[in-house]
């Protein structure tokens, strides 16, 4: 059997982090974790997104790898699709997610997962038309599965990997807050990466979150290596608090840049190379580097 000699784990967030565009990694960026790979590194991408979307930028790599999806909410080794750990929540917290709802105005989209081939349901008659006109939009560039259902009472499954709500920041910041004092859930908010003008506020199980994720994945791996993780938004946050070495993209929030040991140029720079490179060499400086 082949024993392949490990140095440590590449965890990174995609969106504005690897890819500065919502489908495709730049080649040379591609090329570079291709080297990284062969040279002993181990990859797990750590994402908002759900997996059908996330894997479709990821389809150009060759090498094994992780895929994190629903900041965490489920992990799957690819490409064999194996699940290696999951952390979903339960419908019976929908009613308590209706008296949120019913203060903002607003409803949320529900994310069932990989294991229901990423069905999205959602209310149609609960949003408001401009609100339900950008959703739509969104939808259809993304390539997703949603389908109306008139009651979630009606929910064919009982547990699901997200929930996300999608407003303009202010009210956005108000949601995240009010989901995590009320239900001690994960609600980070990010910028939407089809519409910078939106954000959007993705709800997981109180455990899942990408620094858990990358705890887990280490566990699963048995893995004693050290880490380096990058990101560029608040849902990256608990990624880089977990990491060995942690890597913020220029343009993350200030609560990212204020930890980071190394900051990159922004994604449409391909700063992920320049980020990834200072990173080895800091974590080989501070002598944590396993050289097999």
């Amino acid at each position: 059997m082949f024993f392949r000699k490990i140095k440590g784990i590449f965890a990174l967030d995609i969106d504005g982090t690897v890819t500065a565009e919502t489908e495709s990694i730049p080649s040379e960026v591609v090329q570079f974790f291709e080297d990284l790979y062969q040279t002993g590194w181990q990859f797990v991408f750590i994402t908002g997104r759900p997996f059908q979307w996330g894997v479709r930028s990821l389809n150009v790599l060759s090498f094994p790898y992780a895929l994190a999806v629903q900041n965490g909410a489920l992990i799957v080794d690819m490409p064999s699709k194996k699940i290696l750990a999951r952390k979903y929540l339960s419908q019976n917290l929908l009613h308590e997610m209706e008296v949120v709802c019913t203060k903002h105005h607003t409803d949320f989209i529900i994310y069932t997962g990989l294991e229901n081939k990423d069905l999205c349901y959602y209310r149609s008659d609960k949003f408001a038309p401009s609100a339900l006109n950008y959703i739509w939009e969104r939808k259809e560039h993304l390539k997703e599965n949603w389908s109306i259902i008139k009651n979630f009472n009606d929910l064919p499954v009982k547990e699901f990997a997200s929930l996300k709500f999608f407003a303009k920041e202010k009210e956005a910041v108000l949601i995240s807050q009010d989901i995590e004092k009320k239900l001690g859930l994960h609600a980070p908010t990010i910028r939407d990466p089809f519409n910078e003008e939106y954000f959007v506020v993705q709800v997981t199980h109180s455990e899942a979150n990408k620094g858990s994720a990358l705890k887990t994945y280490s566990q699963l791996s048995h893995s004693l290596y050290s880490s380096i993780a990058a990101g560029n938004d608040f849902n990256d946050l608990s990624l880089l608090q977990e990491a060995t070495v942690k890597v913020a993209m220029s343009d993350a929030p200030d609560a990212l840049l204020a930890i980071a040991h190394i900051i990159a140029p922004p994604a449409h720079q391909q700063g992920i190379i320049e980020g990834l490179t200072k990173a080895i060499d800091y974590l080989a400086k501070i002598g944590k580097m396993n050289n097999g």
